[in-house]
């Protein structure tokens, strides 16, 4: 079992790791041996330290995006030459026409298969390519296709019989395969078996992996993002968050997320009390194995909580706000509920109650939120993601707001949301804004509907999601890195350059407010003058 600490936190471990490895000055991880290990709990485990389980946010527009103008209006054109993008995701299906340019090439520089520690280089990829059976010598085949659409998406070799070609078909990728999250770590969040999820440990390491290797050599990189999750305070303070926005501020980096597809999920509700208590109704569609709720408040408010079964008991209020556990058993029901308390966050020390529920009955579950000590009296409740418990857990009242999901919550990083490109209506899906706090967030919108990619068969399809507005993002951003630092020769270009260059090219409607929590400051429309 792995556990990502922060350094600045670190005290002496009570049980010290195995192993230790470094991300940065500011990150490590710590694994263990799990026959070493009680069960996870965040009462004995910080929350901050156990990884999140991110999962895929899902998956035309080009000449609306300003793609076109930038590939044609400046001589020679804008094609991402000498660009790396890194896909931090499902793999990707190095042997197809789309990744091999016309001199019989790979465009994929570096491959890190994770889930069998193994990296293969350009040249051993070119050498597989020009085999029969390329993934019988590199075996890093991507099956689920979500890494190979996006891939697709921001630099696949045009195809004119298919009327398509990616935004940056130059670039270089540095692709990373990541493993699939341990057992251990699905378990505690309920994850299904057959549910295809990532530990943000390994997301981490995965970034790391693809700045070690731009460093190396020495080239400017955009990091693709197309995951995330529902856990989190949602306001940017997330290990992840903190850990790509440092990379956002290096020279020659940007890091692109999708806002998520979780608008219109139910998943999220926000209320307020500074007097009595208020109730939080959840509708469970069937039995399950378990489930789990965040509640959170921004410091300095503070509230206890208790929960109400569909049979009507209730277990007491009153719980000290301490990061230990209370555990009820519901004897009608048969369902444990444990609810932890805890003060997290590197530097805002918000409060997160954590509820557990094992052998969850259907029916309605009612969370009754006491106030302690109150300012505004705001609380905010998240569900898992979709697809990420056995059946539908929803808000009998949810808000659509405050509905992007982690890590496009982070402040610096350039977060895409969704909308329809053939009539500029958002995609209903698409993440909402603001963030908890009231930070501008999502920073655009960039086409999500109806997008062409290839499969992992290299048949070319059509999907729709903010992973596909994230990658149409990340290609025009490895297009404005080839003007700023390989063309104009501006060597202090960072992601926030690159991200203010796109906002202030934002293509907005008259009597439109800007920014907003659909669009952010408006549609993507290419990249300005820095």
């Amino acid at each position: 079992m792995e556990f990502i600490i922060a350094k600045n936190k670190i005290n002496e471990p009570l049980l010290e790791p195995d192993k230790i490895e470094i991300i940065n000055d500011q990150f490590e991880i710590w694994y263990y041996d799990d026959d070493r290990l009680p069960p996870i709990s965040v009462g004995v485990n910080s929350y901050s330290g156990i990884p999140k389980c991110l999962a895929m946010i899902g998956t035309e527009g080009l000449e609306k995006s300003g793609v076109f103008r930038l590939q044609n209006e400046f001589n020679p054109g804008l094609f991402g030459n000498g660009v790396y993008v890194a896909v931090i995701d499902t793999g990707v299906n190095f042997a197809l026409s789309s990744f091999i340019r016309n001199n019989g090439t790979s465009k994929v520089a570096v491959l890190w298969d994770q889930e069998n520690e193994q990296v293969y280089d350009n040249s051993q990829i070119n050498a597989a390519i020009r085999t029969d059976d390329p993934y019988e010598i590199i075996p890093a085949q991507d099956e689920d296709g979500h890494g190979t659409f996006i891939a697709g998406i921001i630099c696949g070799q045009e195809n004119r019989e298919n009327d398509f070609t990616g935004i940056a078909p130059e670039a270089q990728l540095i692709v990373v395969k990541l493993k699939p999250a341990e057992k251990e770590l699905k378990d505690f969040f309920f994850i299904p078996d057959e549910k295809l999820v990532f530990s943000e440990a390994d997301i981490m390491r995965g970034i790391a992996f693809a700045e070690r290797y731009a460093s190396q050599n020495n080239r400017p990189m955009v990091v693709c993002l197309a995951l995330g999750c529902n856990n989190g305070s949602h306001n940017g303070t997330e290990n992840l968050c903190e850990y790509i926005d440092g990379i956002t501020s290096e020279r020659g980096r940007t890091v692109v997320v999708g806002a998520g597809n979780e608008a219109n999920a139910r998943h999220h509700y926000q209320g307020s009390t500074t007097a009595k208590p208020a109730d939080v109704e959840i509708n469970v569609e069937k039995d399950m194995r378990g489930m789990y709720v965040e509640c959170w408040s921004l410091a300095p408010e503070l509230f206890t909580l208790s929960i109400i079964s569909p049979g009507g008991q209730s277990n007491p209020a009153g719980i000290p706000v301490q990061p230990q556990s209370g555990n009820y058993d519901f004897l009608l029901e048969g369902t444990k509920v444990t609810i932890d308390y805890s003060l997290t966050g590197r530097l805002s020390r918000d409060l997160l109650a954590f509820i557990r529920m094992e052998n969850v009955v259907k029916g309605v579950w009612t969370i009754r939120f006491y106030p302690v000590k109150t300012i505004n009296g705001i609380f905010h409740l998240w569900l898992p993601m979709n697809n990420m418990l056995e059946g539908d857990v929803t808000f009998i009242v949810s808000d659509p707001q405050t509905t992007i999901t982690m890590p496009s919550d982070a402040k610096a990083v350039i977060t895409a949301g969704g909308y329809n490109s053939i009539n500029d209506s958002i995609y209903i899906e698409s993440g909402r804004g603001f963030d908890s706090n009231g930070f501008y967030k999502p920073d655009l919108a960039a086409p999500a509907v109806n997008i062409s990619g290839v499969d992992t068969r290299g048949n070319y399809i059509l999907s729709s999601g903010t992973s596909a507005a994230a990658a149409i993002t990340a290609g025009v951003c490895a297009l404005g890195l080839e003007l700023f630092t390989n063309r104009i020769l501006e060597d202090s270009t960072n992601g926030l350059d690159i991200k203010n260059a796109l906002i202030r090219d934002c293509r907005r409607k008259d009597g439109t407010d800007y920014p907003n929590k659909t669009t952010g400051y408006g549609y993507l429309n290419g990249i300005a003058n820095l």
